[in-house]
């Protein structure tokens, strides 16, 4: 038996944890102020699978560029996937799937040529953007509507994205799946796993995305973006950036839906907020509206 055993960093100093914070927040723009341990934890935890001991030649190794920018990677990957589940947050999919209910019954879409496009912002390992499209298809089934649907689906880990895209989960992930939605859209695998099924995997599209450099994303325009459990680790100015920036890329009478609570006090010239007290979302106005609000 190898007598080697790794010895854990210790603890970050105060000076330590202000570096690491600062160099995260700059590149990523998530804030760790108040997630010292979750900061440390994902440090630990990269440290150990390369045996390095010492947070300062750690620091040094993953601030270099081009250099770090492998290990730079599977650090951001250790410290940003976040445990998720298919339709997390009943109420927010509850206002989606009214509001798109809403779009083809006020025939504001119509005809074979249609899109039905949705943006999953911080996708994680891919069941949030598997739960809109599942719920858009439902959707479009209802109505017997044409419409070509598609997904975009964007995280800034490349390991998370990597899951989303094989699309490959286990039993303990789609039991809490309503039967129906299981039987549809999954086939059970020889290792006990569940797949979701082709035709549902080819329409989502899974980008790795910066939150910090959405002005570098080609305006797309989308029906409704899904921006969740992200935003609440950005600073409040950085938020309403994300947010301003979001606008942009939504449809005019698109939705744009965020954690109830994430955002407080974010006010935009073209957005309304949606009739629903228990969900935290807003509507794109049309041009004509925007004026009529304005008084013009």
């Amino acid at each position: 038996m190898s007598s080697w055993s790794y010895q854990a960093p210790q603890e970050l100093s105060d000076e330590q944890y202000t570096r690491w914070k600062n160099l995260l927040e700059t590149r990523t723009g998530i804030c760790f102020s108040q997630h010292k341990s979750i900061l440390q934890k994902g440090l630990s935890m990269r440290m150990r699978e390369i045996g390095s001991k010492d947070y300062e030649e750690y620091f040094q190794q993953v601030s270099r560029v081009p250099s770090g920018n492998v290990e730079w990677t599977q650090l951001v990957d250790r410290i940003t996937v976040k445990e998720t589940s298919f339709y997390r947050d009943s109420h927010s999919y509850s206002a989606v799937r009214n509001y798109l209910l809403s779009l083809y019954e006020s025939e504001k879409k119509a005809g074979d040529s249609d899109t039905l496009e949705l943006w999953s912002v911080g996708c994680s390992t891919g069941e949030e953007a598997y739960s809109l499209a599942m719920l858009a298809n439902e959707v479009l089934d209802y109505v017997c509507a044409n419409s070509f649907l598609g997904v975009m689906a964007t995280d800034i880990s490349q390991s998370a994205l990597a899951v989303g895209r094989a699309g490959k989960y286990s039993e303990r992930k789609v039991n809490d799946l309503a039967p129906a939605l299981k039987h549809k859209y999954f086939k059970a695998l020889n290792d006990e796993n569940y797949q979701v099924v082709a035709s549902l995997r080819q329409r989502i599209a899974f980008v790795q995305g910066n939150l910090l450099e959405l002005d570098k994303t080609p305006l797309l325009a989308m029906d409704v973006i899904y921006c969740q459990n992200v935003l609440v680790y950005f600073r409040r100015e950085l938020q309403w950036q994300v947010l301003n920036t979001l606008t942009q890329h939504l449809k005019p009478g698109g939705m744009l839906i965020i954690g109830p609570g994430e955002v407080v006090g974010w006010q935009h010239s073209q957005m309304q907020r949606y009739n629903d007290t228990v969900v935290q979302a807003y509507i794109k106005m049309s041009l004509k509206n925007q004026r009529a609000k304005n008084g013009v």
